[in-house]
Order: structure tokens, then C-alpha cells, then sequence
């Protein structure tokens, strides 16, 4: 399959989420300092995932080196792909995306690319017919943390009018059938979520190919494309990889630090597997995790 169909895959799964609470991030109904106010939650520990965390040693600590070619292997707890869901609300076993959990008071909030889930430039917005379904930590067939639906889309009103590739940055709210009171972050633990990252900086980037069943990790640097727009040189990141966590300062034994950008952004991410891109962790993309993390 080709670059092209998979990118039109991707846009479909776009136009078959069913039952999203689709929640439009009107942030210019807000004042500023709703935006601005409380720092965002710390993340909470989740000692068994920390336990479980099979960060590679190039990725993170002592060890860690700069790279231009990403590596599979079998992920962390808290970074999962993401799945359509078939008539029975269980995964159809194909991924096309990835998403990050990150810290939020109620633990149940996923970021990901904006148009893993809506495309409204290409007529696909977040609604229609097919749940979708996050699964954290998922390699070679394995689910060890379950699945997990999204139930409430949120964007930024860029995006939602024009696909705005500037705002190509979405927070999911996800819950667990028939758990509704679990909370994912207490399994898998989070990611903190940090704004306003400089550049070039030192950045541990993961994603999960569309073609693979494990994912991909790679540690390089996240350098200026433009001032809206990061870059990041690395093999291995073909489509499936969007949405995938551009992470800082992880911690070797635990594969937690901060998110400070997803895949994403100009050419949805990247035509080729070896250049990706990410929308910049500006303002627009604080109010819009703040609104995620009161929604949820």
C-alpha cells in the first residue's frame, strides 16, 4: 500500500468516528486567563507501567545518542496507536494513527494529530459511523492495558474550519467499556505537556508505521522549519506515525517526560518516512489542552 492510499485511509478513519462528543475548541469565547491560569496537572505514578517501560537505551538517560535512524521496539505504556473499532465496539486489529496519555486531573486524556480524526478541508469531519479505539502500549498483536474508546474530540477552531495545518494538534477523551470510573493514567501513567519548546533541542519521537505491529522510536533534533511549524530527521516514520509523541527530558527507566509537539502539521506529518513535522506548542495549543483537561 502506498503513501498516498494510506494518507486516504487515514482520512477516512477521519470521516468514520461514530458517537464523538465533538467538542469545537472556541477559545476566543474564553478570556485569556482561562488559558493562562493553573499549571497543568503533574502526571501520576503508575508503578507497574514504570515497571513495564522498555525504553531503549539510545532513547533517554546516560546513553542516550542522536540519531537519523529510528529503531522498532516495543513501546511504552503510555504511547498506544490508534484503531477503528468494528459492529461490536472491539478493534478491527489495522492502526492508523498514534496518541500520547497525558496528564490531566481525571487521567483519561489522549493528544494525537488533528487529522487522524477530522479533516474538515477534505469534507471529513469528527462524526460519523465507527468508534475509535486508543490502545496504549500495543506491540505484535499484544493489548496489555486494554482498550480504550474515544468519546469527546477537541480541536482548535482553526482546524475545524480549514485544516489549518498551523493547529494540526487534537486532545481526545477516552473512556473504557464498561469501566466508565477507570482512569488510563493510573495503568500507564502520562506524560507531562510543556509549551513554547526551543529549538533545535534534543527530542525522543515514537511512532507506530501503519504496516508494522511494533512501534518506532528515534532520538534527534527538533529544529525550526518555520515559526509555526518544527522539523525532525528520522527514518522510519511513515504514515500511521502521526500523532506520535515528541517527547523531552524522558526519564530512562520510566519513558516519561514532556510532550512538547505530535507528528503532524505540514504535509499531515511528512510525504516521506525519513523528514516528519509537528505544529508548534504555541498558545493556541495551551488553551486548547486546558479546555481538554476541563472537559474530560
Amino acid at each position: 500500500m502506498t503513501r498516498s492510499q494510506l494518507r486516504v485511509l487515514s482520512r477516512l478513519a477521519g470521516a468514520l468516528v461514530f458517537g464523538i462528543c465533538f467538542v469545537l475548541a472556541l477559545q476566543w469565547a474564553r478570556p485569556a486567563a482561562d488559558s493562562a491560569g493553573s499549571p497543568p496537572p503533574p502526571p501520576r505514578p503508575a508503578s507497574a507501567a514504570d515497571s513495564a517501560a522498555n525504553v531503549p537505551a539510545g532513547f533517554a538517560g546516560p546513553a542516550a545518542t542522536l540519531s537519523t535512524a529510528g529503531a522498532a521496539f516495543d513501546g511504552l505504556p503510555s504511547v498506544g496507536a490508534l484503531f477503528l473499532a468494528d459492529d461490536t465496539g472491539r478493534s478491527t486489529h489495522h492502526h492508523f494513527c498514534t496518541g500520547t496519555v497525558v496528564a490531566s486531573t481525571v487521567g483519561n486524556v489522549v493528544a494525537t494529530a488533528a487529522h487522524c480524526l477530522s479533516d474538515p478541508a477534505a469534507g471529513a469531519p469528527a462524526s460519523a459511523s465507527a468508534p475509535v479505539l486508543f490502545v496504549p502500549g500495543y506491540h505484535d498483536g499484544r493489548e496489555p492495558y486494554g482498550e480504550w474508546t474515544v468519546t469527546k474530540v477537541l480541536v482548535d477552531p482553526h482546524w475545524a474550519a480549514s485544516s489549518d495545518r498551523d493547529y494540526d494538534v487534537a486532545f481526545v477523551v477516552v473512556s473504557r467499556l464498561g469501566s466508565p470510573g477507570a482512569r488510563l493514567a493510573d495503568l500507564v501513567g502520562a506524560q507531562a505537556v510543556g509549551f513554547a519548546p526551543q529549538r533545535p533541542e534534543p527530542v525522543g519521537v515514537i511512532g507506530y508505521p501503519a504496516d508494522t505491529e511494533k512501534p518506532v522510536a528515534c532520538r534527534n533534533t527538533l529544529k525550526v522549519y518555520s515559526p509555526t511549524q518544527s522539523e525532525f530527521d528520522c527514518t522510519g516514520f511513515a504514515d500511521g506515525s502521526s500523532g506520535g509523541p515528541i517527547l523531552t527530558g524522558v526519564d530512562p527507566r520510566t519513558g516519561r517526560g514532556t510532550l512538547v509537539g505530535v507528528i503532524g502539521g505540514y504535509e499531515e506529518g511528512g510525504d516521506t518516512p525519513d523528514v516528519s513535522f509537528a505544529s508548534y506548542f504555541g498558545d493556541a495549543v495551551k488553551a486548547l489542552y486546558a479546555q481538554a483537561v476541563a472537559a474530560a
